[in-house]
């Protein structure tokens, strides 16, 4: 969706507003309109399937049997919530932030100023808070305010998920009691916990819901709308690194898989070994194992001995 729409967020006073450029695009603008909403949508999938994660990490760290709600019968379930938080923000988009004619004339000088876009030759999604009457006087629109509330609540659902399995899972995490390896990595993953909360929470629940509220008090917020529209394609990516920098486990086996490639590839370009030598060492191999296997038994043999004669004596 990001390759497709390729979306512009921005703001204008009282506006905030994703953009798609249609110049040289033969996409009908009722599509392209939706495809922006769904774009906006695909936020909802995101910040849901986080929630989900958490969820599965909580229930892991607890070790109380829920885990099992993760089984394969259930897993549609969970696949199932992303999903219906993507079409929850895509409905209000389309429905409470439509392209209308008034919204085109507010945001249209500044789309040409900033971007250098004919308002006419793109499509958007736009809550205008307080739109000009045909007095030319401004009022605060309802249908904006309702759709606001809307993003707040969607958005509301997964971060309290977030913050409220985040705390318990590392208070779980402090809790155990195990060797100075677990220990270790549990302190590893516990790292990882915190970052891995800190991350969407600064770069995702907190600057956009920054975006959605300072328009209301037409607050110029334009240079964190720009930050947010690389945000918005780069959050994926960077979700997943703090495993990598705090947890060995993880940094060893990506390590491996690179090295066992490399390996294969060496020994793609070695020279063909002849059946005999590879039977050859394959029995040298097993008589070596044998005696070695031998030794060990005669040494037990010596040692049991030697430990009953003690009790003799």
């Amino acid at each position: 969706m990001d390759i497709i729409v390729r979306p512009i967020i921005h703001t204008h006073k009282s506006a905030f507003f994703m953009i798609m450029d249609l110049r040289n695009r033969d996409i009908p603008m009722d599509i392209a309109g939706f495809m922006v909403c769904a774009m906006a949508g695909c936020f909802g999938v995101i910040i849901y399937g986080i929630a989900i994660h958490f969820i599965y990490r909580y229930f892991a760290v607890e070790r109380q049997g829920r885990i099992k709600y993760f089984d394969k019968k259930f897993l549609p379930f969970w696949f199932l919530i992303p999903l219906l938080g993507g079409v929850s923000w895509t409905l209000v988009s389309w429905f409470l932030f439509p392209m209308t004619p008034v919204t085109s004339a507010y945001i249209g000088p500044d789309i040409a100023e900033a971007f250098d876009l004919d308002i006419n030759r793109s499509a958007y999604a736009a809550a205008l808070f307080f739109p000009p009457d045909a007095n030319g006087q401004e009022v605060f629109s309802r249908k904006c305010g309702l759709g606001l509330v809307f993003y707040l609540l969607i958005m509301a659902i997964p971060f309290s998920i977030l913050i409220f399995t985040g705390i318990k899972s590392i208070g779980k995490i402090k809790e155990f009691p195990s060797s100075n390896y677990g220990k270790g990595l549990q302190m590893q993953l516990y790292k990882a916990l915190i970052a891995q909360t800190v991350i969407p929470v600064f770069l995702l629940f907190a600057p956009f819901g920054v975006l959605f509220i300072c328009p209301i008090f037409e607050i110029d917020c334009k240079f964190l709308a720009t930050i947010l529209t690389f945000v918005y394609a780069v959050y994926p990516v960077v979700d997943p690194l703090p495993i990598l920098f705090f947890v060995q486990n993880y940094r060893n086996a990506l390590t491996e898989f690179f090295v066992c490639c490399q390996c294969q590839k060496k020994m793609s370009s070695r020279v063909h070994i002849m059946p005999e030598e590879i039977s050859r060492d394959a029995d040298s191999n097993y008589t070596e194992k044998i005696t070695f296997i031998h030794i060990k038994q005669v040494k037990k043999a010596e040692e049991i001995k030697q430990a009953r004669e003690k009790q003799i004596n």
